[in-house]
């Protein structure tokens, strides 16, 4: 404890500042299509208990959206919309999630805090963090839910059972009220506080507890909106594949972590069970998949890296103090399973047939440095005789309608969302396709004839000529 102390002020900023770093690039980058939603559906337009009692899709990560409300309320009233300050938010929440992930270390007996420093800095220059902790979505914050959740939990188990108690009905509210799918990491904090419960476990009341809180949250955060949250389960929306799903997951936390997972093994082979059973954390995600009726998006397990972070953090504090050759050993093994992982994860995507579009891990679109739906409205302009405006639902048509109105380009949109929406058009319109769609397939659709006019990095822009009626 003593030496975590002396040095934990001075190495405690490293994670810091590379989570700063690696996401400065992306505090500018533009909106894509599920932000969108989130800021021109709900955070703009609503109040804040209308926000609450807008729970129409899951796109509207209540706590997220109302925090975010609260954030917007510090610009001018006469400042335009900013992507970018936005986006701090989700950063400062990230960061305030590492905070509490460190001090916890310290006060768990950590021989050192070089491992939990080693894994958040790891952590911090991942894409998998790059993404989240600029993203207008509720996965950040989610993160500083599960942190505050488990400092609550120690403290129960560890003299304090009063502000533990509200730290970690705080945490369940706050995850659960974000994304419902966050039960499963709730779920994983119970499980990681397990070791923590006495010998007889059967009667401490408080482990049942702990591991009925996830639930209770869920009642008590949707029962107003009952009707509403459980119309969600009907949208039939998921992924494409199960073991491809999973794939995915565990791909990320290779991507990220590289060979730290390994230090788990020691521990595992150690007595105890009850410290071993923690390691059912990473499995969480098997359930999940194959149990649903739809598969989940990946992206929904990346609440989960709080809990992997200490698992790793668990397993380096294992091993003890290391001697200056196996620290600088383990360190070049560690960079280089980085380096690996990271070049190859592309390469592995693609031979998988993941399209990038259903990639929120290793190289998604809208993380490119040439994303760009902006690029557009330039164009769009050059043809002011031509009111109407179809956008399929793969051309991240939000966005788009985001930027334009931003530009005061009046023009009459018609998103295809959901698809098939969409049923007639006039003689003339602008048509906005993904690059990977057919033109063909649309004019089938419309009776017409789409002709390019320009070539976008993500989307080409056509104009849509319909067929006249055959004379009489």
């Amino acid at each position: 404890m003593r030496t975590f102390r002396r040095y934990s002020f001075l190495i405690g900023w490293i994670p810091v500042v590379a989570a700063v770093a690696s996401a400065a690039l992306a505090l500018r980058r533009e909106l894509w299509f599920d932000e969108a939603i989130t800021v021109t559906l709900y955070m703009l337009p609503l109040r804040l208990h209308e926000i609450y009692l807008s729970y129409v899709i899951p796109n509207n990560q209540i706590a997220y959206t109302v925090l975010l409300k609260l954030w917007n309320c510090l610009l001018p009233a006469s400042s335009p919309a900013n992507v970018a300050f936005w986006r701090i938010l989700s950063l400062l929440v990230s960061v305030a999630a590492f905070a509490i992930l460190f001090r916890m270390r310290g006060k768990m007996h950590d021989p050192t805090p070089w491992g939990i420093v080693t894994v958040l800095a790891v952590f911090a220059v991942s894409p998998v963090f790059r993404n989240y902790a600029t993203a207008l979505r509720g996965y950040a914050l989610s993160w500083l839910w599960i942190a505050l959740a488990l400092d609550g939990a120690w403290r129960i188990f560890h003299g304090r059972p009063g502000a533990g108690w509200c730290l970690y009905a705080a945490g369940m509210l706050g995850a659960v009220g974000t994304v419902p799918t966050n039960l499963l990491a709730c779920a994983g904090v119970a499980v990681y506080a397990f070791p923590w419960c006495r010998r007889d476990w059967l009667r401490d009341k408080r482990i049942w507890l702990l591991a009925a809180g996830p639930f209770l949250a869920v009642a008590v955060f949707y029962f107003p909106i009952r009707d509403a949250f459980l119309k969600t389960f009907f949208l039939n929306e998921g992924f494409s594949s199960r073991f491809g799903a999973l794939a995915v997951v565990y791909g990320a936390v290779a991507v990220t972590f590289g060979i730290l997972p390994l230090a788990e093994i020691p521990r595992l082979m150690r007595r105890g069970w009850r410290r071993r059973l923690r390691c059912a954390i990473w499995l969480l995600p098997v359930p999940a998949v194959f149990l649903l009726r739809n598969v989940p998006f990946p992206r929904v397990f990346c609440t989960l890296f709080p809990l992997y972070v200490m698992l790793m953090a668990d397993g380096i504090a294992a091993l003890g103090r290391m001697s200056r050759l196996r620290t600088a050993a383990s360190a070049g093994c560690l960079l280089l399973s980085l380096v690996l992982f990271r070049l190859c994860a592309p390469a592995a995507a693609s031979a998988a047939g993941l399209s990038e579009y259903e990639d929120d891990y290793f190289r998604p679109w809208y993380m490119a440095e040439d994303y760009s739906v902006r690029e557009l409205l330039p164009e769009l302009e050059k043809h002011p005789d031509v009111s109407t405006v179809f956008l399929s639902f793969g051309s991240d048509p939000c966005p788009l309608m985001f930027y334009a109105a931003l530009r005061d380009i009046r023009k009459e949109f018609l998103p295809d969302q959901p698809v098939g929406r969409v049923k007639a058009l006039p003689p003339s319109a602008l048509f906005i396709l993904r690059r990977d769609e057919s033109p063909e397939d649309y004019g089938a659709r419309f009776a017409g004839r789409l002709s390019p006019l320009f070539a976008g990095h993500d989307c080409t822009l056509f104009l849509f000529a319909g067929d006249a009626p055959p004379a009489e």
